[in-house]
């Protein structure tokens, strides 16, 4: 749903994004069940938890380590919420991360507004063009991952066939195109919302918010200043209070031993440096224990996953 190159296929994926948002009206012409309504959460769950732990904590951070196959079945769920590609998404995410609400950011609100830093950089072909992948050489090197990126749509209709075959067409309408919609912008609101609304613990030199609202309809992601102050750590929200589903989810499966080596903050990155209480100084914010984006791209600082 946000970006594919070329000129053809980016206004196919504007029709089709336009078409999903116009089908969720079909809701009136199918019904309403409870059920539908199950399958709508169902689906937002999944595959919200296939973005936030998969495409953001371990394709874009690398919070983690999983084998190959769970490292693919990620990247699998995940291109059914319509987000592009594992590549894609740890690419464009990496580069928020290098220079965020800078004048490189390519979805800051601080710099372009609410709106386009919502939706419309993925929408902008002077922006969404300019893709380079040399910032995620350490999952470039897994074949069935580019297979994946350049073939995004196939997940997208085995899951429509598969809402199908659970309640027809409507379960086409509840199942995928309410779910794919709640989850789009659900996902877009810790681009725009996540750096305007909030408030902020840490220093990290740029607008991040910590948004409990916003942590709970996206598994945990609302923690967002804790995040840029820590970004390798699986786990956002630092104290008890603070909900973070997906990180919950990843210390189960952890003891499973589906993942492993699940990064936390340590001590020393937990006690800051805090946002100062009346004049909120301009500086990096990390500590040593959470290393920024550029150790993030870097193939030796990155675990791999077990063949």
């Amino acid at each position: 749903m946000f970006h594919i190159e070329g000129a053809v296929e980016r206004r196919l994926s504007l029709l089709l994004l336009i078409l999903v948002h116009s089908s969720c009206l079909l809701v009136f012409a199918v019904g309403f069940r409870w059920s539908l309504v199950a399958l709508a959460l169902t689906g937002y769950v999944i595959r919200m938890w296939a973005i936030t732990a998969g495409y953001h904590r371990y394709f874009s951070h690398r919070a983690f380590k999983t084998t190959r196959a769970f490292q693919f079945l990620l990247g699998c769920v995940g291109a059914t919420s319509m987000q592009n590609g594992p590549l894609w998404w740890a690419s464009w995410h990496r580069r928020h991360h290098k220079d965020s609400d800078g004048p490189r950011d390519p979805h800051s609100p601080v710099q372009r507004g609410f709106w386009y830093a919502h939706m419309g950089w993925a929408l902008d072909c002077k922006v969404s063009d300019k893709l380079d992948l040399s910032n995620v050489r350490d999952l470039t090197g897994y074949r069935e991952l580019v297979l994946l990126d350049d073939h995004k749509w196939l997940p997208i209709v085995v899951y429509i066939a598969a809402c199908y075959g659970l309640a027809g067409w409507a379960g086409v309408v509840w199942g995928f195109s309410v779910s794919t919609v709640l989850l789009y912008h659900c996902t877009l609101f810790i681009n725009s919302l996540g750096h305007v609304w909030g408030s902020q613990r840490y220093a990290t030199g740029d607008q991040s918010r910590n948004n409990p609202f916003l942590a709970v309809i996206t598994l945990g992601e609302g923690w967002h200043n804790n995040h840029h102050h820590c970004m390798s750590s699986a786990r956002q929200g630092f104290f008890w209070w603070e909900v973070d589903a997906s990180y919950y989810t990843l210390k189960a499966l952890s003891m499973a031993r589906v993942v492993w080596d699940v990064r936390e903050p340590s001590a020393a990155a937990v006690r800051g440096p805090l946002v100062a209480p009346v004049v909120r100084a301009k500086s990096n914010g990390r500590s040593a224990e959470c290393p920024g984006p550029a150790a993030a791209s870097t193939q030796s600082a990155i675990p791999s996953p077990t063949p």
